[in-house]
C-alpha cells in the first residue's frame, strides 16, 4: 500500500491560482507548471497524517508532495514521483 492509499481518508480540495508555487529540490523544478495548473483547475490532497499542511498530490504525470502555507500564499514542491 502506499502513502497515499493509507490516507485517502482525509482528502482536502485545493484550489487556487493565485498560490506561488516554489521547488524546494532543483530536480523538481521542472514539474512546477504541472502542479500550478493543477491547483488553478482544483485537485483532491491527501493529508499527511504525521505533517500539519503537507499533502500528496496525484498529478497526470506523477505524484507531488507539497507543503501549503496559506500565510504566504506558498505552496512548496518538496518532492515529485513519476508514475
Amino acid at each position: 500500500m502506499s502513502t497515499a492509499d493509507a490516507i485517502r481518508d482525509d482528502i482536502t480540495w485545493l484550489r487556487g491560482g493565485d498560490y506561488v508555487v516554489t521547488p524546494l529540490n532543483v530536480r523538481s523544478a521542472d514539474h512546477v507548471s504541472e502542479l500550478k495548473k493543477a491547483l488553478e483547475a482544483g485537485v483532491p490532497a491527501y493529508a499527511d497524517a504525521s505533517r500539519r499542511n503537507f499533502y500528496d498530490v496525484e498529478l497526470p504525470m506523477g505524484w507531488a508532495y507539497i507543503h501549503v502555507r496559506e500565510d504566504k500564499r506558498t505552496v512548496y514542491l518538496v518532492a515529485y514521483s513519476q508514475g
